[in-house]
């Protein structure tokens, strides 16, 4: 045999070894990476899946500050204003004059009367007692009309005095002034949706639109009598619903201003919370739920109100914002961790089980 022919035999040979070397170490490759695969899978699989009972539901309601009490006042259609005891802008306590009114007619009758009068006295020479009785009556009658004749009015209550000016242009009937209180609350409403969730005193909180103040307040009043019925609302709204007034009193009365737009946010606290029915295990007597508490199993005893196939509502046992086992199992013990799925950390910062494989063939390089 030639030395070529040596050679060209030695050459195939070398090529085989090199092809079944690097074929074992492909092999051994993904033989590792598929059992790190099914070793995540198996980890998947056996992950424990969580649900958190939802908070306290909230109720906005908008509205707007309105004075605790507000009065209009206006002369009689036959009286006039013969003086006015206050001026735009007073702040006047209750029991105060605000204005006097006098009636025209009654001082017309008043002057009648007086005439009478005096003519039965010049008759009365011989003091007629049935003259003297005649004159009685008369000084009993303009004593009455004297009574009517001019007319107080007082403030029935401490607050501040606007008084209104009526446009010349404008038929409609202006009040001479408006009394309006010192004091405000929040007049908004609410849905028959929310009017049940809703309970006198219950805290609010309040934002004032145009400062972004936030105001503390309380509900002082809720109407069972609905304020708008769905025939009043407007096609854009919800028109299938009624509404019912709701006023709330503030903590105190700094930052606030009649007429401003407001929000309030009223909590629902509510004792019953609903989980999914598959977190519940029944054991003799006993239903209980497991608790993630900082990653460990916590077992925890429950009462339960009502359930369904889907819900179940707890009446004690849970609070808002536990987070609960949603598919447990009878073998699971308290103390014990929980595997919620996020994988462990390395002290590289690299998730276990995506380190590069030691002798792995690099991509891009013959063997």
């Amino acid at each position: 045999m030639s030395f070529f022919e040596k050679f060209k035999n030695k050459k195939v040979i070398v090529s085989i070894g090199v092809f079944v070397i690097v074929s074992l170490g492909i092999g051994g490759w993904f033989y590792n990476k598929n059992k790190l695969n099914n070793d995540q899978m198996g980890e998947m699989e056996n992950t424990i899946e969580t649900y958190t009972i939802a908070d306290d539901e909230k109720i906005f309601i908008n509205g707007v500050i309105v004075p605790s009490k507000s009065e209009d006042f206006n002369p009689s259609s036959e009286g006039k204003i013969s003086k006015l005891n206050v001026t735009n802008g007073k702040l006047i306590k209750e029991g105060d004059l605000l204005f006097t009114t006098k009636n025209e007619s009654v001082l017309d009758e008043i002057d009648g009367l007086k005439g009478q009068l005096s003519e039965l006295k010049k008759s009365n020479t011989a003091n007629d007692p049935l003259i003297n009785t005649e004159i009685k009556k008369l000084n009993a009658q303009i004593s009455a009309l004297d009574k009517k004749a001019y007319v107080n009015t007082y403030a029935p209550f401490e607050g501040k005095v606007y008084l209104n000016d009526k446009s010349e242009n404008s038929d409609e009937q202006t009040s001479l002034l408006t009394l309006q209180s010192n004091e405000f609350y929040m007049k908004g409403q609410a849905s028959e949706q929310d009017l049940p969730k809703l309970q006198i005193d219950d805290p609010v909180d309040v934002l004032v639109f145009s400062n972004d103040k936030n105001l503390i307040g309380r509900i002082s009043f809720i109407s069972d009598r609905p304020s708008t019925t769905p025939n009043d609302m407007s096609a854009g709204g919800q028109e299938n619903l009624s509404h019912y007034d709701i006023n709330i009193a503030f903590e105190n009365q700094e930052n606030l201003v009649n007429g401003f737009h407001v929000q309030a946010s009223i909590k629902v606290h509510d004792k019953l919370t609903k989980i999914p029915t598959s977190a519940i295990i029944k054991k003799e007597k006993e239903s209980y739920v497991f608790k993630d508490l900082n990653g460990i199993l916590k077992k925890e005893v429950i009462q339960i109100s009502s359930e369904n196939d889907e819900f179940t509502v707890v009446s004690s046992g849970l609070d808002k914002n536990d987070i609960i086992i949603r598919y447990p199992d009878e073998s699971m013990e308290e103390g014990a961790p929980v595997n919620t799925g996020n994988p462990p950390v390395s002290e590289e910062g690299t998730p276990k089980g995506d380190e590069p494989i030691p002798n792995a063939p690099k991509e891009g390089v013959e063997q």
